[in-house]
């Protein structure tokens, strides 16, 4: 019993850190694209500055809200999964 909830506490530490990972390096290229139009329009004026319809604003907002409820959901089918395999578990024995 003690090596699978090892397992288990080691498969949402990866799945923690793995969509930490994601989210961050969304975010961080979000930003950088932000950031490089927005001196494109400063610089020239030819060029369009950033709006709200910017795809890297749309990134950004997954990466805030999508992210995290992608994580969630994979907490808590793992939680429901554990459930149910100890139901079925103590019905069997």
């Amino acid at each position: 019993m003690r090596r699978i909830r090892t397992s288990l506490v080691r498969g949402l530490v990866l799945w923690t850190l793995f969509m930490l990972v994601v989210a961050v390096l969304l975010v961080l290229q979000a930003a950088w694209s932000l950031i490089s139009a927005g001196q494109a329009c400063f610089f020239d004026s030819q060029v369009p500055c950033p709006t709200g319809n910017d795809p890297a604003v749309a990134r950004l907002t997954f990466a805030f809200f999508g992210v995290p409820s992608i994580w969630l959901a994979g907490i808590g089918l793992v939680v429901v999964r554990r459930a149910l395999l100890r139901r079925r578990h103590q019905s069997a024995g």
